[in-house]
């Protein structure tokens, strides 16, 4: 390969988006691990809540408005950009006094309400203030990758985290409370959202497009994240359950290691979620222009990106134990079953990815991703209890990835019936055959070498 091809090479936007994710996911990796070794058991475990709440809140503290960024980015609505981001900041700005004077409300009923172990009037309205700082950057980074802007994406997206990663451990290093953390995260989360809202839509833009803004263009972001919302909220609940039921059912123990497991199981998702990144601006573009016909312009791409996901899916069940006790500390312990059944999640949750792609296409059809998540709650809700009353962190992990794949199913289903075709049916009974098989086969020989 000559020098100009690996240079080119090197600046596609999936190998940007890639490295860029790699760099800031593998941030978020080593926290915890070495905040193992800084923290006591407690400490510790409430900080792997903190991390997971922040996580899950992220799109409905700001009522999905991001999603609403997205989709009218490319039609006239979006032509303005500092037009289309205050008026969807706006939406969030009503979610997050919404959600903060509810918990504040729950908070007087009973301040451990969901979590034994944190405090709704003094952590989660931390979580909430956090979460929304951190959608003004979001929706910034969102903008530049919406523009094709992916050098520009990768600087300030690196930065911030790198930022985010060395004050958050140099706080728990030298304070050793996970509570200094959410603090520290906050004032870095300011400066940032200052900076890079500044350098992508000037902040004097800003504050001209707010004496300008329009109530009839406040109600149509509204409308399309009330119809994304309830999509959020079962999700998040979902991704929920299994923490939730842990931390009342079994030990701070448990808690810590399986959220440890659940962290390194996660690790696929780095890649996955990265080459959707460069995935999806296209199929937009394509849609824009060829309707659902793009679908068809894009499979060659949506097979090679199914044989990847399962080929680090293999990867990762292979390798990623031998680090686990090299990672953490000693009083967090690895349970193989768990973190196979964790892995098969994330890897069944590209399949509901891929498929909100699809239905995220147009306005109308996004009301639809709900479904997917809500069956995956009715099922989650009480099979969860069950099985971790019964089985411990293997039942939770257990119904967690069932949950997640009957969303997958459910909304494969929305989308066949929509496009008038059964989506990808062959190459995704192929993907789940080998996923399980692989799966089936693996913890069956690390059960015989004792791993």
């Amino acid at each position: 390969m000559t020098l100009s091809k690996f240079k080119s090479f090197l600046l596609k936007p999936v190998i940007i988006y890639l490295t860029a994710d790699i760099a800031v996911k593998g941030m978020q990796f080593l926290l915890m691990p070495t905040a193992s070794h800084l923290l006591d058991i407690t400490e510790y475990a409430k900080l792997t809540l903190f991390l997971a709440l922040i996580t899950a809140m992220a799109p409905i503290i700001s009522l999905s408005s991001e999603a609403a960024f997205s989709i009218f980015f490319n039609q006239k609505f979006g032509d303005n950009r500092q037009k289309l981001f205050v008026h969807c900041a706006l939406v969030a700005l009503t979610g997050y006094l919404f959600f903060i004077s509810t918990v504040l409300i729950l908070s007087y009923v009973d301040d451990n309400l969901i979590f034994k172990i944190v405090s709704l009037k003094s952590d989660v309205t931390k979580i909430f203030t956090i979460v929304f700082i951190d959608y003004f950057i979001n929706v910034s980074l969102l903008s530049t990758r919406l523009s094709f802007k992916s050098i520009k994406y990768f600087i300030w997206f690196v930065t911030c985290f790198a930022a985010k990663f060395i004050f958050g451990i140099t706080s728990i290093y030298y304070f050793k409370n996970a509570d200094v953390y959410l603090n520290c995260l906050l004032v870095v989360n300011v400066i940032f959202a200052l900076m890079i809202v500044n350098h992508c839509f000037g902040l004097r833009d800003i504050f001209k497009q707010l004496k300008l803004v329009s109530f009839e263009n406040y109600k149509r972001v509204l409308k399309y994240s009330f119809i994304i919302l309830p999509v959020s909220i079962f999700a998040v609940v979902n991704s929920l359950v299994d923490k939730a039921y842990i931390s009342s059912l079994l030990s701070v123990e448990d808690l810590a290691s399986y959220s440890s497991i659940f962290l390194l199981a996660g690790s696929i998702q780095i890649f996955v979620l990265a080459m959707n990144k460069a995935y999806m601006p296209e199929l937009l573009r394509l849609y824009s222009e060829f309707g659902y016909d793009a679908l068809d312009n894009m499979k060659g791409k949506t097979k090679r990106l199914l044989s990847v996901n399962l080929f680090l899916f293999t990867l990762c069940i292979v390798v990623l134990p031998m680090l686990f006790k090299i990672m953490f500390s000693d009083y967090i312990y690895f349970d193989y079953d768990v973190f196979v059944i964790l892995s098969l999640n994330f890897l069944f949750n590209s399949l509901y990815i891929l498929f909100t792609n699809v239905l995220s296409l147009e306005e109308k059809t996004a009301k639809y991703k709900m479904f997917g998540f809500l069956l995956a709650l009715v099922i989650n809700l009480p099979l969860g209890y069950v099985l971790t009353l019964n089985f411990g962190v293997f039942g939770a992990a257990l119904s967690t990835m069932l949950s997640t794949l009957s969303a997958a199913a459910i909304l494969f289903s929305i989308v066949s019936f929509k496009i008038c075709r059964f989506y990808l049916f062959k190459e995704i009974i192929i993907f789940l055959s080998l996923s399980l098989s692989l799966s089936l086969s693996f913890s069956v020989l690390m059960t015989s070498l004792a791993i």
